[in-house]
């Protein structure tokens, strides 16, 4: 299957049929400090804001050990019209650019679920449920 095809969701499955794609970013082979990741660590943040801005990322975050505790491996969900596309958005990651962290991507089909938002205006907060 080419990497370029545009994404289209599997219509044997009712519900949002909404494709996104997985990003599981693991530590680089030979990376296993905090250490080793902290000069780009400002970067990624910036680089995490950018594309929320921009509506590419969806949700992001670290993946967690049983004792809930940062495992080293992370998820981050991107809108991307292909594989490629995907592809280049994490590729911009610097925690990518400069090897520190390697990816795989997945086409994922969003179905079903849910989730609220609570705004409060006068105080510009909000809240998922």
């Amino acid at each position: 299957m080419s990497e370029n095809i545009s994404a289209r969701p599997d219509e044997r499955h009712s519900g949002a049929q909404k494709v996104v794609f997985l990003c599981f970013t693991e530590p680089a082979e030979g990376v296993s400090s905090d250490e080793d990741i902290r000069p780009n660590l400002d970067s990624h943040k910036q680089w995490l804001s950018d594309i929320e801005r921009s509506a590419q990322l969806l949700f992001a975050g670290p993946m967690l050990g049983d004792d809930y505790r940062y495992s080293g491996s992370g998820l981050l969900v991107l809108r991307a019209g292909s594989i490629a596309e995907a592809k280049e958005i994490a590729d911009r990651d610097p925690f990518h650019s400069q090897g520190l962290r390697s990816y795989r991507i997945v086409p994922w089909q969003l179905n079903e679920g849910s989730f609220d938002v609570r705004m409060t205006l006068s105080d510009t907060r909000f809240e998922i449920l």
